[in-house]
């Protein structure tokens, strides 16, 4: 017996799921269950102490400002601050 489910996906994760089907022709259907299927089965697996289920939502400005300093040198005080014990 099969059952249908219904859920709302950002744009991004149903393009890359509609790409990824397509390219390696795998029915919607199957690719939906295996994920699912896997991704419970790691849940289970896993205690449930070490899940952290928060989500952090920042801004596009915060979103921009977190690439700019990844892609930029460590300053001085970052790289004294993560030599000291």
């Amino acid at each position: 017996m099969s059952s249908q489910i219904s859920a709302y996906i950002s744009d991004e994760t149903k393009n890359k799921f509609e790409s990824y089907s397509a390219s390696h022709g795998i029915k919607k259907a199957f690719l939906i269950e295996t994920a699912l299927d896997l991704y419970l089965n790691v849940l289970e697996s896993i205690p449930s102490q070490f899940i952290d289920r928060q989500k952090i939502v920042i801004s596009d400005k915060t979103f921009k400002n977190i690439e700019k300093a990844e892609n930029s040198e460590p300053t001085e005080e970052l790289i004294s601050l993560m030599q000291n014990d």
